[in-house]
């Protein structure tokens, strides 16, 4: 694989995962993501980028089937396209769930609390979505 494809997620022939894991390097690179985990609504771990000091993404996915439990029992019909948690370390702990590939995908992120964090969030989303 040549440098450009490992790093341009639009290269043809490459697989998805490797598409959506070097556009989650790009963004991790950015020095405002810790982790960055994307799973599928079965539970399964599609793709990720993390520092070596990275969260267990076993706890990060139990953590977001119990929101969207939570969620559930307030309203039937409720709809959530993200839940944040805010640290007082000033971490972020973002749960965005979306629709991509005819399933509803969950992307666990751990931000530095730097601003523009939504907006890459929303970028990687639109890319990965793009892939299916």
């Amino acid at each position: 694989m040549t440098k450009a494809s490992s790093t341009n997620p639009t290269t043809p022939g490459t697989p998805i995962q490797s598409k959506i894991e070097a556009a989650m390097k790009r963004f991790h690179e950015e020095e405002r993501w810790e982790s960055i985990f994307l799973f599928s609504p079965e539970g399964l771990l599609m793709a990720s980028q993390r520092t070596a000091t990275a969260y267990d993404e076993e706890n990060l996915l139990e953590f977001a089937f119990s929101l969207i439990d939570a969620v559930k029992l307030l309203e039937d019909d409720l709809l959530v396209k993200e839940i944040t948690a805010r640290g007082r370390n000033g971490k972020i702990l973002i749960f965005r769930y979306f629709h991509a590939w005819e399933d509803e995908l969950i992307l666990a992120a751990v931000v530095s609390g730097k601003k523009g964090y939504r907006r890459a969030l929303t970028r990687l989303v639109k890319l990965i979505q793009s892939l299916g």
